[in-house]
């Protein structure tokens, strides 16, 4: 068994271009979504075999992952559980190489997509 080691729970407040547009949050099916403070959703860093995943502190069987097809990020059980990388305030996905995103206000999906129309995130954790 692999060394695993998890860390306090903290939201993750987000921001597009400098400019701070709500927290990560989560909707009724546990896709992220981007929410008011009092809505986010608490993360613990969970590390194991050297990857670090972020759990749902209310949920600790849900992890942070990444979707096949447009990217969304949500909360999967383990065995759809995908990693991450923390750099600064830049948190990117194992999975896709690519960055937290947001595409619009309209819907407020948060996604690990690199692609055109996506406007990259960066996350600050309290």
């Amino acid at each position: 068994m692999q060394a695993a080691a998890a860390g306090t729970s903290q939201k993750m407040q987000l921001f597009a271009k400098g400019a701070a547009i709500g927290w990560l949050g989560e909707n009724g099916d546990q896709w992220c979504v981007v929410t008011s403070e009092d809505a986010a959703v608490s993360l613990s860093p969970y590390v194991y075999d050297g990857v670090l995943y972020y759990r749902n502190a209310a949920d600790t069987s849900r992890y942070l992952s990444v979707s096949d097809g447009y990217n969304y990020v949500g909360f999967y059980n383990w065995t759809g559980a995908r990693g991450w990388t923390l750099n600064g305030d830049v948190l990117t996905s194992l999975y896709t190489n690519e960055p937290l995103s947001y595409w619009s206000s309209d819907n407020g999906y948060v996604y690990a997509n690199g692609g055109s129309g996506y406007t990259p995130l960066t996350v600050s954790f309290h």
